[in-house]
C-alpha cells in the first residue's frame, strides 16, 4: 500500500508531461599491484575494537555510489520526458528528507572504509558492497564474486555492458550486449553460472534493479557505462538479499562519486561509419553539494551483410527461372539457399545521467537523480542474388532455381527481405537516496526508484513490400516502483546483523496495431489487441555476520517475497479479465569463509533463488506463423505461472599473494525446478507452465599473475559446465536429457594488460563453445557456419593508449583482430577498428 501510494504520487506529478509512446514510436520511424594483506579480525594485521567498528562505517568513497541520471531527452518530446523527471524526483527527494529529518544526529562524521591499491585494478583487494549490502574486501566474502574496476573499463573498448563483462568467469554474454553489434533486445543477451537468459539474473545500478517490468530483459543501452566506477558480479543465488531474478547472480554498476572530481570529453571514429562522443563532469562543490553528469552518444551505419535471406526449397519447376541462389543449410543441417541480404541496420544509441548528493550534517547524506538511454535502430534496402530472365532482379514469385541441379522451386516474398525495423528501446530512470547514521553506530539506508521502460518494433504483413505495405506495430510500455529499506547494526562483539524490506509495483500496458504502412505507427488504422498486467511485491529480509573465531566469517540470511498479480486481454479471439493471483517464495542462505593463511581464502555458500513470472509470461497473448502455409500459432496467456526456482552449493578458494599473483576457483552445482515451457494444446495453441527441472553442475575460475616487467601481468578466466541439461519438461518431453538454451559448455579467455607511464595497452583472446538458440529445447542446430546458428568461436582483440600530457590522451581499439567471420544467430561483425581522443579539463 505504501508503494502504491508512492507510485500514486509520482504519476500524479507526471500526468501533465507523460513520456508519450506514441512520439516515441515516431522518433522510432526515423532514419601490477601489490594485494593488501588480508585483515584479522583479533590478528597483528587489525586489533578487535578496529574490526568490529570498521563493520559500522559507511561506505568509503568509490563505494558510496552515485545513481546514474539524465538531463533533457533531445529532440520534440524533451519537455514529456524531462518534466514527470524532475517531479518524481521531488517526491523522492521529499521522501528522503522526511526519513533523515526523523533521525539522530551523531557527534562524530563516518569515517570512509580504507581501500586498498587493489580496488583500482579490480583485483582480490576491491571492496564490493552487493553481497551482504556494505563495504567488505572482496577476500572477506563468503561468495564468489568478481570486480570490474574503473582500470579495466578504461583498458577496454566499451560500449555497452557486454563489452565491459566479457571476461568475468561463469558470465556469458552475446550479441546486441556488444557494441560492434546493433542493439536489440536483453532477453536473451547473457547467461550466469549457466542459467540461461537474462530474466534469471537481477541487474542493477546503485543496488535498485533495472530488469524492466515487460519480461524481465534489460535494456542493453540503459547503462551510462561513462560514469560507472566499477561493476559487481555475484555468482550463484542471491534471493536472500535482493529478492528476484537473481536466481544465477546478481550483477551491479557502481556509479562513480563526485569526491573523484573529473572533466573530460571524448570523440571517436571508427568502422562500419561509427561515430562516438561523450562527457563527463563530478565535482563536489563548497558547502557539500556533489554533481555527477555524463553523457554518450555511439551512432553506426550497420554493415550489410548482417542479416542474411535463406529459403528452403521444394521439388518441381518454378514459373520464374533465376539464377545467383547460393546453397548453403539451416542450423538443424537441411539443404537450403542463401538468396539475399536483407539490408543494413543503422542505429544510434544515446545515454545520460545527472546524479545530485548532499551532505545534511555529519551523519546523513541524501541524493537525488536522472538517468536515461534508448537505442533506435533502422533500416536500408535489402537486395536479392536472384536474377530473372531479363537479368533483373527477382524478389518475388514462385521461381526456379537454374542452379541446382535436380528442378527445385521457391516460393519467394518480398517479406522475406525485411527486417522487423524500425524499432527501439527507451529507459528513463528516476531515484532517490538516504544514509542516516545513528548514535550508537547503525547506519539506516533508504532507496527509492521508479523505471519507466518503452519497447516497440515493426512487423511487416503479407503482401508488404520495402517501401509499401500493411503490418503492424507492437507498443510495450512497463514502468516499475522501487523501495528498499535497510537497517544494519551490531550486536555483541562479533555478530552484523542487517534487516529491511523492500516494495515493488510493476504495471504492463500491451498493444498492438494494424498499420497501413508497416514502417510507419503513425498510419495505424486499428487497434488488433490490447493486454494489460500489475504486480505488486512486499519483502522482508534478514541476515547475520558473525565472526568464528579468529578466522571465520559465518553469513546467514532469508528473505520472504510475497507477490500478488492481475491482468486483462483483449483480442480478435475475445477478451478476459484474469483474477488476482497470489505467490509467495522464502529464500535462505548460509555461506561461511575461512582465512587458512594470510593468502587463502576457503569459502563454501548453499542458498535458493527465484524468478517470478514476468507480466509477459503472465498476460500477453499473440500469433506467430506456423509450419504450415496460411496457419498461425496461438501464445496464450497463462495468469497462473508460479515462481522459477534453484538451489545452489558452491565451495572455493581465493589466492593473494605477495608477489602480486591472485586467483580464485569455485565449483558449484545447482538444481533448477518449476522452469517455464510452452506446452502445445493442439497444433494451433500454446500455453506456458511450470513444468521443467534441469541441473547445472560446472567450475569456473580467473586469475592475475605478474611478468617480472613493470606494469605487464597476464590475465585468464576458465568456465566449464560439466553438467547443464533438463531432467523434467512434461512440456516437451523430448527436451529431457538435451543441454540447457543459451548457454555454452565452455568459455574461457586469456590475455595480457600493460599500463606503465603513458602506455596502457590490452591484448585478449575469448572462446566461446557451441551454443543452442532460444527455441532449440531439441538441441536440433548443430550446424555451424550457417545463419540463425550460434557458432562456438574465438575472438581477439586489443587496445593500445598514450597520454600527451595530463590532457590530453588518445587510444586505438581493434576487436576481432584476425577478421573471424561467425555467426551469433546475426552474421557478426568481421575486424573493427576504433579510434579515440580524450581531453581532460
Amino acid at each position: 500500500m505504501l508503494l502504491r501510494c508512492i507510485n500514486d504520487a509520482i504519476l500524479c506529478c507526471n500526468s501533465l508531461g507523460r513520456l508519450d509512446s506514441t512520439q516515441v514510436r515516431r522518433r522510432f520511424s526515423t532514419s601490477t599491484v601489490t594485494p593488501a594483506p588480508r585483515q584479522q579480525r583479533n590478528g597483528e594485521s587489525v586489533p578487535k575494537a578496529t574490526k568490529s567498528a570498521r563493520a559500522h562505517e559507511p561506505p568509503s568513497r568509490a563505494a558510496r555510489a552515485t545513481r546514474s541520471t539524465i538531463p533533457r531527452a533531445p529532440g520534440r518530446d524533451h519537455t514529456a520526458v524531462h518534466k514527470p523527471t524532475l517531479r518524481a524526483i521531488a517526491a523522492g527527494a521529499a521522501i528522503c528528507l522526511l526519513s533523515a529529518a526523523q533521525a539522530q544526529q551523531v557527534t562524530e562524521p563516518p569515517t570512509p572504509v580504507a581501500q586498498t591499491s587493489d580496488a583500482a585494478g579490480g583485483g582480490l583487494g576491491a571492496v564490493v558492497v552487493t553481497a551482504t549490502r556494505s563495504d567488505t574486501p572482496l577476500l572477506e566474502v563468503p561468495a564468489s564474486a568478481s570486480v570490474v574496476s574503473r582500470q579495466d573499463l578504461e583498458q577496454r573498448n566499451v560500449a555497452r555492458f557486454g563489452d565491459a563483462v566479457a571476461e568475468v568467469p561463469g558470465l556469458y554474454v552475446r550479441g546486441a550486449a556488444f557494441g560492434a553489434s546493433f542493439p536489440g533486445s536483453g532477453q536473451a543477451v547473457l547467461s550466469l553460472r549457466g542459467i540461461p537468459r537474462t530474466p534469471r539474473t537481477l541487474v542493477m545500478v546503485d543496488g535498485l534493479p533495472i530488469n524492466n517490468a515487460l519480461s524481465g530483459g534489460v535494456n542493453v543501452s540503459g547503462i551510462a557505462l561513462e560514469n560507472v566506477e566499477r561493476v559487481e558480479v555475484l555468482r550463484g543465488p542471491y534471493s536472500a538479499l535482493w529478492g528476484g531474478n537473481a536466481m544465477g547472480g546478481v550483477i551491479n554498476f557502481i556509479s562513480a562519486s563526485p569526491d573523484q572530481p573529473l572533466a573530460e570529453i571524448r570523440g571517436g571514429l571508427g568502422s562500419n561509419g561509427l561515430r562516438a562522443g561523450s562527457a563527463i563532469f563530478r565535482k563536489r562543490f563548497e558547502g557539500g553539494l556533489g554533481v555527477s553528469m555524463a553523457f554518450g552518444y555511439r551512432e553506426s551505419d550497420g554493415y550489410d551483410d548482417s542479416d542474411y535471406a535463406i529459403k528452403r526449397a521444394l521439388p518441381g519447376t518454378g514459373a520464374i527461372p533465376v539464377t545467383g541462389a547460393i546453397p548453403t543449410r539451416t542450423p538443424e543441417g537441411a539443404p537450403a539457399w542463401w538468396v539475399g541480404l536483407k539490408g543494413a541496420r543503422p542505429w544510434t544509441q544515446t545515454n545520460a545521467s545527472a546524479r545530485f548528493d548532499w551532505t545534511l550534517g555529519p551523519a546523513t547524506r541524501m541524493n537525488a537523480g536522472l538517468a536515461w538511454g534508448e537505442y533506435e535502430v533502422g533500416y536500408r534496402r535489402p537486395s536479392s542474388f536472384l536474377i530473372g530472365p531479363a537479368g533483373t532482379p527477382v524478389s518475388s514469385g514462385n521461381v526456379g532455381l537454374a542452379d541446382a541441379s535436380t528442378p527445385l522451386r521457391i516460393a519467394m516474398a518480398e517479406t522475406d527481405f525485411l527486417t522487423p525495423t524500425p524499432s527501439g528501446e527507451r529507459d528513463l530512470r528516476v531515484f532517490a537516496g538516504v544514509e542516516h547514521r545513528f548514535s550508537g553506530g547503525s547506519l539506516l539506508k533508504v532507496n527509492l526508484g521508479r523505471l519507466e521502460h518503452r519497447f516497440g518494433f515493426s512487423q511487416a504483413g503479407r503482401g508488404a513490400d520495402y517501401e509499401s505495405g500493411p503490418g503492424t506495430y507492437t507498443d510495450q510500455p512497463n514502468d516499475r516502483t522501487d523501495l528498499d529499506v535497510s537497517w544494519r547494526n551490531r550486536l555483541g562483539e562479533s555478530t552484523i546483523f542487517t534487516a529491511g524490506f523492500s516494495l515493488n509495483h510493476s504495471t504492463l500496458d500491451r498493444s498492438t496495431q494494424s498499420l497501413a504502412y508497416w514502417r510507419d505507427p503513425d498510419t495505424a488504422v486499428a487497434e488488433t489487441g490490447r493486454s494489460t498486467g500489475e504486480s505488486d511485491n512486499t519483502a522482508l529480509f534478514a541476515q547475520t555476520e558473525t565472526f568464528v573465531g579468529e578466522k571465520g566469517r559465518l553469513v546467514l540470511g532469508a528473505r520472504y517475497d510475497r507477490f500478488r498479480t492481475s491482468g486483462s486481454i483483449a483480442d480478435a479471439s475475445g477478451s478476459a479479465t484474469f483474477p488476482a493471483n497470489t505467490f509467495s517464495r522464502l529464500s535462505p542462505k548460509a555461506a561461511f569463509a575461512w582465512q587458512a593463511s594470510p593468502e587463502l581464502t576457503l569459502r563454501t555458500s548453499l542458498g535458493a533463488g527465484f524468478r517470478p513470472p514476468a507480466l509477459l509470461d503472465l498476460y500477453s497473448r499473440f500469433t506467430v506463423p506456423s509450419p504450415v502455409a496460411g496457419q498461425l500459432i496461438l501464445y496464450d496467456a497463462s495468469p497462473d505461472l508460479e515462481p522459477e526456482r534453484v538451489i545452489a552449493l558452491d565451495a572455493g578458494f581465493d589466492l593473494a599473494l605477495a608477489n602480486g599473483l591472485q586467483g580464485s576457483v569455485t565449483v558449484f552445482a545447482q538444481q533448477l525446478r518449476d522452469l517455464i515451457y510452452r506446452r502445445s494444446i493442439t497444433p494451433t495453441l500454446t500455453r506456458a507452465e511450470n513444468t521443467g527441472e534441469a541441473r547445472v553442475d560446472g567450475i569456473e575460475a580467473s586469475f592475475r599473475a605478474p611478468t617480472g616487467l613493470q606494469g605487464l601481468r597476464v590475465i585468464g578466466s576458465y568456465t566449464h559446465n560439466f553438467r547443464y541439461e533438463v531432467t523434467k519438461n512434461d512440456a516437451v518431453p523430448g527436451s529431457v536429457g538435451k543441454n540447457l538454451t543459451d548457454v555454452p559448455r565452455t568459455l574461457w579467455s586469456l590475455g595480457a594488460e600493460y599500463a606503465s607511464g603513458p602506455w596502457s595497452g590490452l591484448l585478449v583472446y575469448r572462446h566461446v563453445g557451441h551454443v543452442f538458440g532460444s527455441s532449440d529445447d531439441l538441441n536440433q542446430e548443430t550446424t555451424e557456419g550457417m545463419y540463425g546458428a550460434y557458432d562456438r568461436h574465438g575472438v581477439a582483440s586489443a587496445r593500445i593508449g598514450y597520454r600527451f600530457s595530463r590532457q590530453f590522451s588518445a587510444s586505438l581499439a581493434i576487436d576481432n583482430l584476425t577478421d573471424r567471420q561467425y555467426f551469433v544467430f546475426a552474421k557478426q561483425p568481421g575486424r573493427t577498428v576504433f579510434a579515440e581522443a580524450a581531453w581532460r579539463f
